[in-house]
Order: structure tokens, then C-alpha cells, then sequence
């Protein structure tokens, strides 16, 4: 009994080992355009822009400050570690793994900022699958409070706004337009960031 106990060890621990695989660690060489939502750029717009892997990354501050071009580009090269995970695609009981990338963007909302965050899920034989969300700073000064989503009428608000302004979505879309995660240690990324500028009457 005792060696099955100890070759029953083993395999918990391998297995505990492979589900807390290591964050992958990369160059990322990020470009984009941002855009309103008629498809004009936005040159010399000041973003700040977090990856998931800074420090406190949803603290304010955290990340860095870009200026977009007369074009509305920007460039943004920077170490960054992916996360590994499994996630479910078609079938619900089937996880994929997965190396996740995650990108905020910091830019106005009804006059307000707002951290508009992005995951990108690489998996292989796949595109980079998309999920976004949100988010307002709360009382500490963090982006961590999500905006308030209405599904009766399909709208959110800022969360203790007073003037309960209702939105069509969020303020901000990201948009991957091309991608080669194919060599070892470097991760090129190209995206469209649409921002609306919503005008209160």
C-alpha cells in the first residue's frame, strides 16, 4: 500500500503541476489604429495603455501614455507575460488551452475615465477569440466597478451616476486585425480601437 500511496502522490502532484502551467513570457509589438465610429482616425488622442501583466495593472497610472499620430496609430512595444488557462468553445465539456492576453485601454466616458479591457484567448489552430468589459474607477481609485448592464433595455449606465444616462454600449471597441504569435519569445498584434464620443443633449 505504501508504494501505491507514494506513485498516487506522484501523479496528484504532476497533475497539479500541469494545471498550474507557467505564464508564457513574450516581446509584444503592439500596433493599432483608433478610430470613431464612422471609421475616421483620432490623431493626438492621449491613451493610456495596460497590459495584464504590469504592475497593478487596474491601478490609476498603471501602464503607459500614448499619443496617437496625425494618422491616429500608435506603436507600443513591451515585455508581458500570457496567463495559460483552459476555456470552452463549442462544446461544454471540452476545455482548450489557451494563452490569454490582456489589454485595457483608458479613455473618456460621459466626461469620465474609463478603463475599457480586453482578453484575447490564443489558442492553436485558432484566431485570438475576444471578450471585453469595462470598468469605472471606485471610492480607492481603481478601475474595478463594471459598468451597470440593463438587459430589459439592452443598455448600460455608469454605476451612482445621478444623471442615469442610458448607453448603447459600452464606449469602446477593440478589434483584432492581425496577429503571428509563431515565434517563440515575440507576439505582433495589430488592432482597430473604435471610440465613441457620446454627446449628451
Amino acid at each position: 500500500m505504501t508504494g501505491l500511496f507514494k506513485a498516487l502522490t506522484v501523479a496528484l502532484a504532476l497533475f497539479a503541476a500541469c494545471l498550474a502551467a507557467p505564464a508564457r513570457a513574450d516581446t509584444l509589438f503592439l500596433s493599432g489604429v483608433v478610430q470613431d465610429l464612422d471609421g475616421r482616425p483620432l490623431p493626438r488622442l492621449s491613451v493610456r495603455v495596460v497590459l495584464g501583466s504590469d504592475p497593478a495593472p487596474r491601478r490609476p497610472g498603471a501602464g503607459r501614455m500614448i499619443v496617437t499620430d496625425a494618422q491616429g496609430r500608435f506603436t507600443v512595444q513591451s515585455d508581458v507575460s500570457l496567463t495559460s488557462r483552459r476555456i470552452r468553445l463549442d462544446n461544454p465539456f471540452v476545455r482548450h488551452p489557451s494563452q490569454l492576453l490582456e489589454i485595457g485601454f483608458e479613455m473618456d466616458l460621459l466626461g469620465q475615465p474609463a478603463l475599457h479591457w480586453t482578453e484575447l484567448d490564443f489558442i492553436d489552430g485558432q484566431g485570438p477569440l475576444r471578450g471585453m468589459s469595462s470598468f469605472v474607477a471606485g471610492k480607492d481609485g481603481a478601475f474595478d466597478v463594471p459598468l451597470d448592464f440593463h438587459a430589459s433595455e439592452h443598455a448600460w449606465s455608469i454605476p451612482g451616476d445621478p444623471r442615469g444616462f442610458r448607453l448603447s454600449d459600452v464606449g469602446t471597441d477593440v478589434r483584432v486585425e492581425t496577429w503571428d504569435d509563431g515565434t517563440p519569445g515575440r507576439l505582433e498584434l495589430g488592432l482597430v480601437v473604435v471610440h465613441q464620443r457620446f454627446e449628451i443633449r
